[in-house]
């Protein structure tokens, strides 16, 4: 498997990953930051073919080292400038090019300042993410959070093409440090025919989650409100990893139903010691809070203030840490009800 990360640029004060990729100052034009990012190849669909060898007329025997071509029926997408196999599709699949997210990405100038745009896995995926003007408040003094559009387009047959929201917490610069609690932040688009036509649809729709930033800080400044003590801690780690901690019966060698002990978490003293020493618990009144809580979960489970890779990113917006984050502030908010 390919490096994830392939090449990208970086504004705004985001980090190059690995030391690689383009970093300015500022941010810049989409076309300008997608060209430095090398994001504007182009792709292509193409049959898959498979070598049948020749038969020879003369002693109806092998031509040694000539052979022929036979359609498989099989489909891949490829780069063009490098002919590098991205992932292989289904005959209706639409090759959607990188400039609809470039269009995405222009379509949102007057309201964004673009951060990074990256190239993952020779160029399987590509992202852009961008900072909403004005949608930054404070939590707690000195503790500010932002709004991020990520915006994503795959071309491995698997991932996308569409736009997600996320909350940012600006001292961890965590792409996604609060993942989104509801689905309609996330608006995906198959890639089968017609989907430049409902692109237009998603980009138009962008502007309308824009809205559920004020909801969201009154969530987290009201787990900030909540004092948490290190039982509190205990008990949620062990209700948000109840799947992973699960031990089911086995009759064969006398085990009976149960639980394990967190302690066999290995994220766990990761994820003790960032409740009190994590990033940004130095911020008067975040740390004993359920703020703490959540951010603590989500610092492990994206790892992204111990190594800011490709596969981290994609961990963090698409994977594991994803979902790990958005149960973390589901329940984090139930327990301080409580």
């Amino acid at each position: 498997m390919p490096a994830y990360f392939t090449s990208g640029w970086f504004g705004n004060n985001e980090p190059a990953w690995h030391g690689k990729g383009i970093v300015t100052p500022g941010t810049l034009p989409a076309s300008e930051a997608f060209e430095k990012a090398d994001a504007l190849f182009k792709v292509e669909k193409r049959e898959l073919v498979y070598p049948t060898h020749v038969i020879s007329e003369v002693n109806d025997g092998y031509l040694p080292g000539k052979v022929a071509y036979q359609p498989s029926g099989a489909y891949a997408v490829v780069r063009c400038d490098n002919n590098d196999i991205l992932g292989t599709v289904t005959k209706r699949y639409e090759v959607v090019q990188n400039e609809s997210l470039l269009r995405m990405a222009e379509f949102l100038r007057e309201e964004v300042d673009l951060d990074t745009v990256v190239v993952l896995q020779n160029g399987s995926k590509v992202a852009f993410t961008a900072t909403i003007k004005g949608a930054e408040a404070q939590i707690l003094n000195g503790d500010s959070v932002k709004r991020r559009i990520v915006g994503f387009l795959g071309h491995d047959g698997m991932t996308g093409v569409g736009a997600m929201f996320t909350n940012v917490r600006v001292v961890c610069s965590n792409t996604f440090a609060l993942a989104e609690r509801t689905s309609t932040n996330m608006m995906n688009l198959r890639h089968t025919e017609g989907v430049n036509t409902e692109f237009n649809k998603l980009i138009s729709s962008i502007n309308v989650q824009r809205q559920a930033f004020e909801k969201d800080v009154d969530d987290m400044r009201f787990l900030a409100s909540r004092s948490l003590n290190n039982d509190d801690f205990v008990s949620y780690l062990n209700e948000l990893y109840k799947k992973e901690l699960y031990v089911p019966q086995d009759l064969n060698n006398n085990i009976e139903e149960g639980y394990k002990p967190l302690t066999e978490l290995r994220k766990t003293k990761h994820m003790l010691d960032a409740v009190y020493n994590g990033i940004g618990m130095n911020i008067p009144g975040v740390r004993d809070t359920w703020w703490a809580a959540v951010n603590a979960v989500t610092e492990v489970e994206t790892s992204t203030q111990r190594k800011r890779t490709g596969a981290q990113f994609y961990k963090a917006n698409f994977g594991s840490g994803l979902t790990a984050s958005k149960k973390a502030m589901e329940l984090a908010l139930e327990y301080a009800a409580a």
